[in-house]
């Protein structure tokens, strides 16, 4: 088949490719890291497969229609976002009438409430919740749908829903090829970057889930891999990646290992397995907050540069009721240890947590600035349907029309203003400024178009959520 992997046009500087889908202030682009897999596994199984990212190349709807036009694939997979949807459903059907294919909807974001979606979409009969490599490729080879697990579709009137699949396991995981062999055929790796890692940087997944997993708020864990579960690719695998970009792609600097969360016993085993192997490639991964300092020395050791942790709120309030499983002190120490072992730190704060006041917001301010971490985010939360969150606010009567946190004693307004300051106090401070003046290109020069679109929303401009 020729089948064409589409993240659909929005926006300018949107993303869906992230936890969340935003447009970002930080122009900020993730690969399309769950597409990608699912190329790469289409293509080992014969089918020609072209991957458009539109958001991340700045193709606009009619351009990215022409592509696919041009394409006319067999099979249109569809990776969706919550802030887009109805968008992508529009633009999914405007392409199935012009080009006849076939179209799947895929994707975290489809899978919050994948009935609803389908029953919106006048031209899409197919859906696949949670992974969705398997599925599709059994849609491309022709399989009755009602034997395809995983698969929601329309029939004779009605949506059925299949029974799901087991997640892919280790050895499933290590059949599909290098997801950075196929971006490396497919995109402009120059269209992807992130304040906090080197540019150009590549995308992987050593492994899927979260061993956590309880986390109310996160999408990935209550639509994608469920629950606590870490299916990991073998280090073996993994360290033949490491290789793979070393010796192919010369031009990527860093990469970012975008499991969920990495485990002390995994980031230690492919700390000492790139050791081993002598592959010399910084690399950066999603921490939580309770690793100790032995491991993190190793990191360091085997080039780990930066770790993106999820700190949320300095509210042990807030942190127990959102089932984060860390408490401030943790924070604290662990943030100390990662430095002292010569790591950087990219911090992930937010607000409009269930509960949660402008008081406690401000000491999430003041955390963050002790903390110190070489970048932060504050972000305003995303209640998304089907998490635990979303239910805790929504069975308070703390969202407003458009779905945002808005609390009595924490307005919507007062969230925005909250975050606005956040941002302030904590890239006009002192010690940030003192920072830039020390490594100039780090802070500023090479991160101009950053700068000029965070301005405008540190002071006056209303963020898109």
């Amino acid at each position: 088949m020729k089948i064409i992997l589409l993240s659909p046009p929005y926006l300018p500087e949107y993303m869906r490719n992230a936890r969340c889908d935003f447009v970002s202030l930080s122009a900020t682009q993730w690969y399309p890291v769950l597409l990608g897999y699912c190329g790469a596994y289409l293509e080992k199984r014969g089918h020609a497969v072209t991957l458009i990212d539109a958001p991340a190349h700045g193709y606009d709807h009619d351009m990215t229609f022409s592509m696919v036009k041009e394409g006319m694939p067999d099979l249109l997979v569809m990776y969706t976002g919550v802030m887009s949807e109805a968008n992508d459903i529009a633009f999914a059907d405007r392409l199935v009438d012009e080009t006849g294919c076939k179209a799947v909807f895929v994707g975290p974001f489809a899978s919050i409430d994948p009935a609803n979606v389908l029953s919106r979409s006048s031209r899409v009969d197919l859906l696949v919740q949670g992974e969705f490599e398997h599925p599709v490729a059994e849609i491309a080879d022709g399989a009755a749908y009602e034997t395809i697990r995983n698969l929601i579709y329309k029939s004779d009137g009605s949506i059925r829903t299949n029974e799901v699949r087991p997640n892919l396991t280790g050895q499933q995981l290590d059949d599909i090829p290098f997801v950075s062999q196929f971006f490396n055929k497919q995109l402009d790796l120059k269209k992807y970057k992130t304040p906090s890692e080197y540019y150009p940087y590549m995308d992987i997944l050593s492994g899927r889930g979260c061993k956590w997993g309880h986390c109310t708020y996160c999408l990935w864990v209550h639509t994608h891999i469920k629950g606590s579960q870490y299916n990991v690719r073998s280090v073996a695998n993994v360290i033949d990646e490491f290789r793979y970009i070393r010796r192919e792609m010369p031009e990527v600097k860093s990469v970012m290992i975008q499991d969920d969360t990495f485990t002390e016993e995994r980031a230690a085993d492919i700390s000492e397995g790139l050791l081993a192997a002598g592959i010399k490639l910084p690399w950066s991964c999603y921490a939580r907050a309770n690793m100790g300092g032995d491991v993190l020395r190793l990191m360091k050791k085997a080039g780990c540069r930066n770790l993106h942790v999820g700190y949320e709120s300095a509210s042990q309030t807030v942190l127990n009721r959102i089932k984060k499983g860390v408490s401030v002190e943790q924070m604290i120490k662990f943030t100390q240890d990662a430095k002292r072992a010569g790591l950087r730190i990219h911090g992930d704060f937010a607000f409009g947590f269930p509960g949660e006041t402008k008081e406690d917001a401000l000491k999430t301010i003041d955390l963050a600035k002790r903390l110190k971490p070489h970048t932060a985010q504050f972000q305003l939360m995303i209640p998304f349907k089907g998490t635990p969150y979303y239910m805790d606010m929504a069975e308070n009567g703390w969202l407003n029309d458009e779905g945002q946190p808005d609390m009595p004693g924490f307005s919507n307004d007062e969230i925005r203003q909250v975050a606005k300051k956040a941002y302030r106090s904590f890239y006009f401070s002192f010690d940030y400024i003192l920072q830039s003046i020390a490594h100039p290109y780090d802070h500023v020069f090479g991160k101009l178009k950053t700068i000029q679109r965070a301005i405008p929303a540190m002071f006056w401009k209303k963020w898109n959520v």
